[in-house]
């Protein structure tokens, strides 16, 4: 009986909440499959195609190309953005109390940014003329690899890789440096005892006890990256031509800029999969174990 009431006292809490993801979340999408299955231009339908909308998304290359654009800013954030706030983090840790008050402001101001400000700002650090990373290299003498940054194919979208990359390393970071100060400090003073390093130390105890939030910075990074939008529309509008059009971005394009609402709304749902299957496959396999100190 006992057990009864307070699972029904769970049910209780939780449902206000279930409530508003089913008005907003569930409940919308079932219109936009509906439009999925349209002939639509956004104002009405010219009737029904059934899942043609789908295959005509994956069998084209332009699809599939924002795809292998998207992916590869979510490697540059996987292997160079959320490594890079785990050393922070243990750096910071490190340091006095003065330091890590300075850190923390100055790591969380990137994040509360407008995308609108970062996305002019690093246009302004890769401008063709005066951007700073074509000033330096004429500075030191690498005339050669001066280029257009923004406007070069080849490039587009590394340089929105990096100011996605740089928006959230300071966040990242808070974020396990918080966890870091909530591992008890026994365990550490333990380690120092055995004659434990820096290194050892890190390895052996801090990173295996921050999987809880390592789970939740890659649900964010992963969820976060498939789904930019803003950098691109500012930095680039998704040129020059299609080269740095993402996932996203690539709805918007469809469904927007070429009044396809239809197929814009098939390529939503089939990245609404994908970010479906991601959250999956990380509450799967990160932090599998509850791990208790």
């Amino acid at each position: 009986m006992k057990k009864f009431y307070s699972n029904r006292a769970k049910f209780i809490f939780l449902l206000p909440g279930f409530v508003l993801f089913s008005l907003f979340v569930i409940y919308s999408i079932i219109p936009c499959f509906m439009m999925s299955l349209q002939n639509h231009n956004g104002v009405a339908s010219m009737g029904w195609v059934g899942l043609s909308n789908y295959k005509t998304a994956l069998t084209s290359n332009v699809f599939w190309d924002s795809h292998i654009r998207t992916y590869g800013v979510l490697l540059m954030e996987l292997l160079i953005g959320i490594p890079l706030s785990l050393l922070l983090a243990l750096m910071l840790d490190r340091t006095n109390k003065v330091v890590r008050n300075i850190y923390k402001f100055a790591a969380l101001f990137p994040a509360i940014l407008s995308v609108a400000v970062i996305g002019k700002m690093f246009m302004g650090v890769f401008n063709t003329e005066w951007g700073i990373v074509n000033t330096i290299l004429r500075a030191v003498g690498l005339d050669s690899l001066v280029t257009s940054w923004l406007s070069n194919p080849q490039t587009a979208m590394i340089c929105i890789g990096v100011a996605y990359v740089w928006q959230y390393i300071g966040y990242n970071s808070i974020l396990f440096y918080t966890g870091i100060r909530s591992i008890p400090p026994e365990i550490y003073e333990a380690a120092t005892l055995d004659g434990a390093n820096f290194l050892q130390i890190s390895r052996r105890i801090t990173i295996p006890l921050l999987q809880d939030i390592l789970k939740y910075v890659l649900t964010g990074a992963t969820t976060g990256t498939l789904g930019m939008y803003g950098l691109v529309a500012f930095m680039t509008s998704g040129g020059p031509g299609s080269s740095s059009r993402t996932v996203l971005y690539e709805m918007y394009y469809q469904a927007f800029a070429s009044s396809r609402f239809g197929y814009g709304c098939a390529i939503a749902l089939l990245f609404l999969i994908q970010c479906v299957i991601w959250a999956f496959l990380i509450n799967r396999f990160v932090a599998r174990e509850q791990i208790k100190y």
